[in-house]
């Protein structure tokens, strides 16, 4: 299965990284939703894992682009917060905007990989 994880913090990019490809995933990053849409446009992906807060493109404006393109991917965020809207607030968006569940930072990767597989930590 291929993922790509999209998070401004590269830090947060290797550790999904690391979790993803230890759970048997290809795994491809992109540092914001602008490089993002340019991977989705070059190679097809099974699941993103995006953060939501951003710069250039956020995770909001990935997810409004990526439904009409790609309505089967699975999409899982994850968010620290942000200036603009409280966290209930964007997570209650993208899961509207069609992600299956948000992760607040800091979370447990291996709730994240479960979820991915559909099974409980």
């Amino acid at each position: 299965m291929r993922a790509l994880v999209v998070d401004d913090i590269l830090m947060v990019r290797e550790s999904l990284s690391i979790a993803l490809e230890s759970a048997g995933f290809s795994v491809a990053v992109a540092s914001n939703g602008r490089e993002a849409l340019e991977r989705l446009a070059e190679e097809p992906f099974d699941v993103l894992v995006t953060d939501m807060w951003m710069p250039e493109v956020d995770g909001l404006k990935l997810l409004k682009e990526i439904r009409g393109r790609f309505p089967g991917m699975r999409v899982f965020g994850v968010t620290g917060g942000g200036p603009r809207l409280t966290i209930e607030a964007m997570t209650s968006l993208a899961e509207i905007w069609g992600a299956e569940k948000v992760f607040l930072k800091p979370f447990d990767e291996d709730e994240l990989v479960a979820a991915i597989r559909g099974t409980r930590a």
